[in-house]
């Protein structure tokens, strides 16, 4: 079993990303024992100075449909919310790639809530 995982990074290394302004994302797909990199993809931004649209957040969605899990370095209350409602797992962890996607696997994080 894989699951794939959207990471909000400018160079795919550091989780450094804002959800809402995140212009794109880097994929993952997590087996059992490793990750790998899938592809990225390009997103509008979800902040427009400080305000947000509904819309803007259900684009983000459509695009990240088939990921199980979200990384940023932080989300606001609102998108938090709303993306919860569409499924998604959400993970602020301002770090390192790579040691976030080694404790997910190791401690088997996503598949409890599977």
């Amino acid at each position: 079993m894989s699951i794939k995982v959207a990471i909000a990074s400018t160079d795919g290394k550091v989780i450094n990303q804002h959800f809402g302004h995140a212009e794109k994302f880097h994929i993952v797909e997590i087996g059992e024992e490793e990750y790998s990199y899938r592809e990225t993809r390009e997103v509008a931004s979800c902040c427009n100075g400080g305000t947000h649209e509904m819309s803007s957040f259900e684009k983000v969605a459509e695009t990240l449909q088939d990921c199980k899990a979200i990384l940023v370095s932080r989300i606001g209350p609102g998108a938090l919310a709303y993306m919860e409602t569409k499924g998604f797992t959400i993970f602020e962890a301002p770090c390192r790639v790579d040691e976030v996607l080694k404790k997910i696997i190791d401690e088997k994080i996503l598949e409890v809530r599977e």
